[in-house]
């Protein structure tokens, strides 16, 4: 009798996720055979799948789905074309993950929007972080707001970690944030008046005075440290930088067909996590520091005590 595999021990052997090889398993791509609900893969089967010019022998039979296990239907030998395909996209899939490794990517999580998961691999990182932490982004409400990574700031300070925070933000009253106000909730948003009035601007004054308070807890503590810049500019990515790793995402001002959003520039793509010491990692960092030192005339960055005096939030 043929010993029979689990769906974890073929995705294992794959190399690929447990969906993947049930979604090959529903296209006929890995012959096998079913019981109940339960897929059944032999080894025989998926050596053979797997060893290229190789046919099957009239000995080791593949099974097909068919609801019983060794039935005529299910001993049908798995055509070459398929075997082929499948190999084909496990050789992708090795590739690419080649290639990512070789860059520096080690992972390449859900849009954080849509998935738990990412926002929990960037909080694991913020919790376990020593020196310096790195942040970019348009307003970053998850870490200047009342919940989210905010929470973990907010710990840092009050426990005195020895985290030295960093924050590159777009000014709350320069031309970009216009820009987004416009794009994401009309038009009628260009007038000065409806701006100030809008829900964006609102969290930018409520964001700076997050900020303001873990400034003042900075200057208390011994260890922790907060300082933040604004820029007018298009940020162009989501960036989130500790000792460990760096997570990467870009901007985007438009939104998937499948979205509810209307417009958007954060949140709904893949985001990238990158691997401390590799040249990737060493390139973010690079790009924060060119930016935050102002080296550059057309790229001028304001203080949190100029933007917050033009805001009316008391620093």
């Amino acid at each position: 009798m043929m010993a029979g595999l689990r769906v974890q021990d073929v995705a294992e052997r794959l190399n690929v996720s447990e969906k993947t090889v049930y979604k090959w398993l529903k296209q006929g791509l890995i012959p096998a055979g079913r019981i109940g609900k339960t897929w059944i893969v032999t080894e025989e089967s998926l050596d053979q799948l797997l060893s290229p010019g190789v046919s099957t022998s009239p000995g080791v039979p593949i099974p097909r789905r068919s609801s019983q296990v060794g039935s005529a239907s299910s001993a049908k030998e798995s055509s070459e074309s398929d075997r082929s395909q499948l190999r084909s996209a496990v050789d992708q899939i090795n590739r690419i993950a080649t290639s990512a490794v070789d860059q520096g990517i080690t992972e390449i999580l859900p849009p954080r929007r849509v998935d738990a998961s990412t926002q929990a691999a960037i909080a694991d990182a913020l919790e376990s972080a020593q020196g310096e932490v790195l942040l970019q982004g348009v307003g970053l409400r998850e870490f200047f707001g009342d919940k989210d990574h905010a929470v973990i700031l907010r710990r840092m300070a009050a426990e005195d970690h020895s985290v030295s925070v960093r924050a590159l933000l777009v000014s709350p009253t320069g031309q970009f944030a216009r820009a987004r106000t416009v794009a994401e909730d009309g038009e009628q948003f260009a007038d000065d008046a409806l701006f100030r009035a809008g829900p964006l601007f609102g969290d930018s004054w409520r964001s700076l005075n997050v900020i303001a308070a873990l400034k003042k807890a900075s200057s208390r503590s011994k260890n922790f440290r907060l300082d933040v810049r604004f820029l007018d500019h298009w940020p162009s990515a989501y960036l989130v930088l500790t000792n460990s790793a760096a997570f990467v995402e870009t901007y985007h001002f438009s939104r998937t067909d499948s979205s509810q959003e209307a417009v958007t520039i954060d949140g709904l793509v893949p985001m990238l996590q990158v691997s401390a010491g590799s040249d990737y990692y060493s390139l973010l960092r690079n790009h924060f520091d060119y930016l935050w030192n102002g080296s550059n005339p057309f790229l001028p960055s304001q203080t949190l005590e100029e933007v917050a005096e033009s805001v009316k939030v008391q620093v």
